[in-house]
């Protein structure tokens, strides 16, 4: 384990040192700011460029890519997409008086990147940076809704089938058949599929790509949020949803 960390630590040392030479460094002189032999960081470089992280020119100097930014440009993506978001959100959850959750995709989970918790006595429990699977949630059901049906075959099978509660969905048909509906509605459900007692509208934000960048949901026990399912909430839902979509620059086209 001792071995596998320094490697990890010797692999950064060289990275963090493109930061110095951005028209490119050679192996000797690598070798000595970093302060180990050639052929160890001659092995590292060859990883790296393997990784698409460094590459090396004609004259044999080595170079960042821009793949270490793509990462960092996605953090920072979200970093904004949270900023921008936040004033939105607070005001949607004081409107339906319920707990209101920004999220994110990451692969076939929903991430909780932001919540606004209501002033009912009787709430429920997230937190934010939890991880849930797309096919259980609302919000991930809008998320995949803007997918073809391949990719979300894909996401299906590549998630683990749990009987959370008697509603939970296990059946490919039948969650189709709700994507369909969320296709033409653009609100998402879950009706206690994902947590018993507890019911979820959501619905999808869109960047200035036309993409999608997450999405929102209001959330509240099954009893309270029955008797505010109304075009007044979905509404709501819809125009916090495009507010936040606008200020992200998209345009609908």
């Amino acid at each position: 384990m001792e071995e596998k960390i320094q490697s990890v630590e010797r692999v950064f040392k060289i990275l963090e040192t493109f930061k110095d030479y951005p028209h490119g460094i050679g192996l000797t002189e690598l070798s000595k700011i970093v302060k180990l032999h050639k052929s160890t960081v001659h092995r590292f470089l060859n990883t790296l460029i393997f990784l698409e992280y460094v590459e090396q020119d004609e004259e044999s100097k080595y170079h960042l890519t821009f793949k270490l930014y793509d990462i960092a440009s996605y953090k920072l993506e979200s970093l904004d997409f949270i900023e921008i978001s936040k004033s939105h959100i607070q005001k949607l959850s004081q409107l339906a008086n319920e707990v209101v959750h920004l999220v994110i995709r990451e692969g076939i989970y929903a991430i909780y990147v932001d919540k606004v918790d209501s002033d009912n006595v009787i709430t429920m429990t997230s937190r934010i940076g939890r991880r849930s699977p797309l096919i259980y949630t609302s919000v991930g059901k809008s998320i995949l809704s803007n997918c073809s049906d391949e990719e979300i075959k894909e996401v299906w099978n590549n998630t683990e089938k749990i009987q959370k509660t008697k509603n939970t969905i296990l059946n490919f048909e039948d969650f189709m058949a709700e994507i369909e509906d969320v296709r033409k509605t653009k609100i998402a459900r879950d009706n206690e599929e994902n947590e018993e007692g507890i019911y979820c509208i959501g619905t999808s934000i869109y960047n200035a790509t036309g993409n999608v960048a997450g999405a929102i949901s209001i959330t509240g026990p099954v009893f309270r949020m029955r008797e505010k399912l109304n075009d007044s909430l979905y509404d709501n839902l819809l125009s916090t949803a495009k507010n936040i979509s606008k200020d992200l620059g998209y345009r609908k086209r």
